[in-house]
């Protein structure tokens, strides 16, 4: 969605502008539920070629990616829904047992739960771009999500941040919803795309970096038309 043709502020408002697109594509593509993993794949398609100072067609690329991922995107989102409803279930019958093993049945829940949300903030890209299969999407986003920590709990944080500031400043909850609803979801995968691209393919990143700065010394030595 080109909103300006050439210069620094139209690649800026451009690549916002497509953001917004994605955002609404990806929101609109979940709305069935059974669909949002499916949906998430083609989100992260997008943002990961991106990362790599790409210009893909969102509306083409998008559609694309959710059908390629369509079968498996949906087995994962109906796994990982299934466990989600498990483990919530545990923890809501660890608080109302009246014992005194439970706070050590809640710690063991919430732990779980961490690796739970950890190998799901990596499944649907890792899917997405190596193209594998439903057990080794699984595995390949455990043993990733396990060797960056830190990384792992950022995304966490950033996708449970609009449930967070809703509970510490409830006034604002609407504009926060506003928010996530535009263009939020996008900027959050667009932010994991930055690192995950590096994890999954360090010798492309460096090839797509290398191809950027030849591209922008090209520009400045044309000047201005």
């Amino acid at each position: 969605m080109k909103v300006l043709q050439e210069g620094p502020l139209a690649d800026i408002l451009n690549r916002f502008m497509d953001l917004i697109l994605l955002n609404v594509l990806w929101f609109v593509c979940s709305l069935p539920v059974f669909t949002a993993g499916a949906s998430t794949c083609a989100l992260y398609d997008v943002t990961i070629q991106y990362a790599l100072h790409e210009n893909p067609s969102v509306i083409y690329t998008f559609f694309q990616a959710f059908r390629r991922c369509f079968k498996k995107g949906t087995a994962l989102f109906f796994i990982f829904f299934g466990a989600g409803l498990f483990l919530s279930a545990d923890l809501w019958c660890a608080f109302q047992w009246n014992t005194r093993f439970r706070f050590l049945m809640v710690v063991v829940i919430l732990a779980a739960a961490y690796f739970y949300l950890a190998v799901l903030t990596h499944v649907f890209p890792v899917l997405m771009y190596f193209d594998t299969g439903v057990k080794e999407s699984i595995q390949k986003a455990f043993f990733l999500s396990m060797s960056n920590g830190v990384f792992t709990v950022f995304i966490m944080v950033l996708n449970v941040l609009p449930l967070l500031l809703a509970l510490m400043r409830p006034v604002y909850f609407g504009q926060i919803l506003f928010f996530y609803f535009v263009i939020g979801f996008s900027v959050i995968a667009l932010l994991a795309s930055m690192h995950l691209i590096r994890l999954f393919d360090p010798e492309r990143v460096k090839e797509a970096e290398k191809l950027e700065e030849e591209q922008r010394k090209l520009r400045d030595s044309e000047g201005p038309q």
